[in-house]
C-alpha cells in the first residue's frame, strides 16, 4: 500500500507539473526499455488500421487512478493487478466473446448484439467464470456509438453489468444511475444532456502504445461525459476504449457501489499494450 501511495504521489507531481502532456508521452515512451524498441512508427494512421479486431487479438488492461498509473505499471513492470485479454471470437455479425485472466482469476465474457450497444462492462464488474452481456459493447465503443460519436460528435455511453450480475451490484447500479441523473443537472441552470452522453473533444493523432513489443503512435479520439473521460481508438472497425479516466465530480453518486464492495477510484483503467494476432 504504501508504494501504491508513492507510485501515486508520483504521478499526480508529474500531472502538477505539466508533465500531463500523455504523460510525458507516456514516461519518455515507457523506460526503461531497449532503444530499438522505443523508436515510435511514423504513421499513426497505417498504424491504428492494422490493429484489426479477430480472434487472436490480445492486450494488456492495468487499472488507472488518477489517469496515469496504469502508463506507470506499465514503464516500471508492475504487473500485479495487470489483466490480460484475448478475443476468442469476433463474428462480424454480431458476436463476440474473450477471455481474461489476472494473477488470482480467470474468466470468460461473451457479448451478443454488441454493434448497436450503447453500454460497456468496466473490467471492475467482470465476474469470475463464465459470464454474458447482451446489448453490451464490453470494452467496445459499438459501430453504432462509433459512428454516432464521430460524425454527429456525441453519443449516449452507459455503465453496463453482465447477464448474471449478483444483486447486490444491480441495486447499487440503480442508485448510482439516480444519483448520477440528480447530480448531473444541479451542476448547471438546466440539464440539456444525459450524465452519459460523452461529447468528441479531440482527435489524437499521434498517442503511444505497445503493440507487437514495439512502441507504435495510433490515432484516438477523446470523448467525455459527466462521469469519465474516454480515449477510443480511431478505428471503425475496432474502436477500442483504450482508456477511461473517471471524473472526481461523479464520486458521490460512484459511492453507492461501495455497497457492492466495488470501489469507485479503481473503474479507470488503461490499455498499455496489444499483441495482434
Amino acid at each position: 500500500m504504501k508504494s501504491f501511495r508513492l507510485i501515486l504521489a508520483f504521478a499526480a507531481a508529474l500531472v502538477l507539473s505539466g508533465a500531463g502532456c500523455d504523460l510525458s508521452q507516456k514516461i519518455a515512451w515507457r523506460l526503461p526499455f531497449s532503444f530499438e524498441k522505443a523508436l515510435p512508427s511514423a504513421d499513426p494512421a497505417a498504424a491504428t488500421a492494422a490493429i484489426a479486431l479477430k480472434p487472436g487479438l490480445a492486450f494488456t488492461v492495468r487499472p488507472s487512478a488518477l489517469g496515469v498509473s496504469g502508463a506507470i505499471d506499465e514503464a516500471f513492470g508492475i504487473d500485479g493487478r495487470a489483466l490480460s485479454v484475448e478475443v476468442t471470437e469476433a463474428d462480424p455479425e454480431d458476436a463476440l466473446s474473450l477471455a481474461w485472466k489476472t494473477g488470482s482469476a480467470t474468466g470468460t465474457l461473451a457479448l451478443a448484439e454488441y454493434e448497436g450497444a450503447h453500454a460497456m462492462l468496466l473490467p471492475a464488474f467482470w465476474l469470475k467464470g463464465e459470464s454474458s452481456a447482451a446489448g453490451n459493447g464490453g470494452l467496445w465503443l459499438s459501430r453504432a456509438a462509433y459512428d454516432e460519436l464521430a460524425g454527429a460528435g456525441k453519443t449516449e455511453w452507459r455503465l453496463g453489468l453482465a447477464e448474471n450480475a449478483f444483486s447486490a451490484l444491480s441495486r447499487a447500479f440503480k442508485t448510482f444511475n439516480d444519483l448520477s441523473a440528480r447530480l448531473s443537472g444541479s451542476a448547471t441552470a438546466t440539464q440539456v444532456a444525459s450524465p452519459f452522453t460523452i461529447e468528441k473533444t479531440a482527435v489524437i493523432e499521434a498517442y503511444p502504445l505497445t503493440v507487437g513489443g514495439r512502441i507504435v503512435l495510433v490515432r484516438a479520439i477523446k470523448a467525455t461525459s459527466w462521469f469519465a473521460e474516454f480515449l477510443v481508438l480511431e478505428n471503425p472497425e475496432n474502436p477500442l476504449i483504450l482508456k477511461v479516466v473517471v471524473n472526481p465530480v461523479a464520486a458521490p453518486a460512484l459511492k453507492a457501489l461501495e455497497s457492492a464492495e466495488i470501489r469507485w477510484d479503481e473503474l479507470g483503467y488503461e490499455i498499455t499494450s496489444i499483441s495482434l494476432p
